[in-house]
Formats: structure tokens, sequence, C-alpha cells
């Protein structure tokens, strides 16, 4: 990757664009500058530029460039968002980087600002990501923009399951029948995306003997370090039934629900799985514990933020410009083009 150059106001200009796979080299290269800002997390990156490369041109997800001088100096990899709390489909932010020299210049906002402006003009109804509390320079962007630190704001928690024989048994618990009473029903989110960014599906775990269920989002999404990954919400409607005989919130049907849903919605096995759910709600939690999810925001790891509505409008509405470097452009077309 070549040297940083510091960013001069008469000559740089910088040019947001649809990365494409020549572009993986660098943007690999900045993932794990990436990662070491990001405490224990540089020994996941695990998946070399190759392997990004083939995986973007598979479709599993797009990147916008931020380049200047002739080379990538920032990048941000999306993804659609499917989630239970809104009714339209948005955009998952998986990552975000601008090399330090092009910082304090508008260059991450205007990243951002570009992908609220794709959102809103293509129907695209939310902007979501995941922050780690100790990344204080971004929470402090982020809350600027207008988004909502739902793990501050309504309680979500983000749990994980990615131990390799946590997915193995649960993807075989999700090949066994569901007991008598329960049934679960499926139905298609809206993608609006192509390739193999497939549609989300909306869930629910409902059963006969009264009106109890668990019910919310899943679809693919991409992790730079890891790959393929499962994102999911979950809520549970009155999980304490007074209804005799009713069993539908225990550990082994979360078990089937998820196998099911691994088995049945994804295009791809996922490496992991990514989860939100309320942590209000002392029993759900205490179950995903047990079958295996970690919950990362009992450590205050990682906030929860969602962006929707009138700061959506907001950010898109922004003036997108990066006056320190010079000028900014917008490959407005090539990115309407490829939606």
């Amino acid at each position: 990757l070549p040297a940083a150059m510091k960013p001069e106001s008469s000559t740089a200009t910088v040019v947001i664009r649809y990365g494409t796979p020549d572009d993986m080299y660098q943007v690999t290269c900045h993932e794990k500058e990436l990662a070491k800002c990001h405490e224990n997390m540089l020994q996941y990156c695990r998946l070399g530029s190759e392997a990004h490369r083939q995986m973007l041109m598979d479709g599993l997800f797009r990147i916008m460039v931020a380049e200047a001088e002739g080379r990538v100096i920032g990048y941000l990899l999306y993804t659609p968002s499917y989630l239970l709390r809104h009714a339209e489909p948005g955009f998952y932010v998986q990552s975000l980087y601008v090399e330090p020299l092009y910082r304090r210049h508008q260059v991450g906002q205007s990243l951002l600002a570009t992908l609220g402006r794709l959102a809103a003009s293509s129907g695209f109804g939310h902007l979501k990501l995941l922050v780690q509390h100790s990344n204080a320079p971004a929470v402090n962007c982020y809350r600027r923009l207008g988004f909502d630190f739902l793990t501050e704001t309504e309680n979500i928690g983000f749990f994980e399951l990615w131990p390799p024989k946590f997915i193995t048994s649960t993807l075989q618990a999700g090949r066994r029948p569901l007991p008598a009473g329960l049934h679960l029903e499926l139905r298609d989110c809206g993608g609006r995306l192509s390739g193999k960014l497939e549609t989300g599906r909306r869930f629910a775990l409902t059963c006969a003997a009264c009106d109890c269920r668990l019910q919310g989002t899943v679809a693919l999404t991409y992790c730079m370090w890891d790959g393929p990954v499962a994102q999911a919400d979950l809520e549970a409607v009155r999980p304490s039934c007074p209804a005799r005989g009713c069993a539908l919130l225990n550990a082994a049907n979360l078990r089937r629900l998820f196998g099911r849903l691994l088995l049945t919605c994804l295009p791809v096995r996922p490496v992991r799985l990514w989860l939100e759910a309320g942590r209000r709600d002392s029993r759900l939690r205490q179950l995903l514990i047990k079958i295996g999810l970690e919950d990362s925001t009992a450590s205050e790891l990682w906030h929860v933020c969602d962006l929707s509505g009138p700061g959506l409008s907001e950010l898109a509405g922004r003036s997108v410009a990066c006056p320190s470097v010079g000028r900014l452009a917008i490959d407005a077309g090539a990115l309407t083009a490829e939606l």
C-alpha cells in the first residue's frame, strides 16, 4: 500500500465511488488497520484480499470507497438490514475506515451521507451499525449524526453465537421436527438488492395452545473478519404464558428455531450468528446464554445504533464536501446504476 500523503487543499480531490474487486487489496490493508483500532480484534482478521475479492464478486456485500491521489484512502462496507422494528429494509454498515491523515476532513461523514442518500432515494428506511464503547471518536461522530443508541434508549442487547461447534449443533437442532403444537411462519421482507444479497425473512414461532410467539427477522450479512454471518433480531411475546401445556420458550425450541432459520433462510452457511434482543427480558436472555450465545453488551463492548425517519433524511440532505482536502466528487451514476 503506498505511503499516505498529507492532503493539500490546493491539489487533493476525493472521489466517492463503488468499490471494485481491484480495490480489495488496499481495502484489506485498511481492514487490518481498522482491527488495530479495536481491542483484541486483529487476531480475528482471518480473510485475505483474494477471499474478499471473490466474495465481492459473488455479491455477498457492497462497498463504497473514497479515493484520493489515485488510491483508496477510506471505505464503507454495507449489506441489507432487515429489522422487526422497521417495516422497510435498510443498510447495515459493517465497517467504516478512513486513513488517519484524512480524518477530521469529513471523509467518513461524506461516505455515510452518500449511503444515506442512496438509502433515502431507493426505498431503504434505516441505517444500522455497531460501534465499540472504547472507540470514543466514532461514538461521538455517530451521536452528532443523530444515530439512536439502542443499547441505551431501548436496552437492546447484542448477542453472538460463533464457535464452530455451537453453529454445528444449532444446525443439527434445526433438522429436528418442531414439537407438536408449534408452527414456524416465514415471509419475505421485500428485498431490493440483486446478487446473493438475498432478501431477509420475517419469522414467527407460534404456539397453538395460546398466543405466545417468538418473532423477528433473519438475513445474510458479511463480516470483513470472518465472512458470511447470519444477522437476526428476536422478540418474545408473552414469554410467561399462563396456558397449561405451553412450552414455547425453552432452550431446545430456541436451538430448533435458530437452526431452522440458518438452514432454510440463507443462501450461504454462516460462520456466526449475530442477534439483537431486549435485555430487559431476563428469561429470554438467560436462555440465549444457555444455548451458547455470548452477551457482548454485558461486558460493554458494543453499542447497537440505528438511524431512521427524520434522522436519515437529515443525513441524506447533508452537504457532502471535504473543504480541507479540496474538492469531493460523487460518482452518482455508478452508485445508482448498480442498485
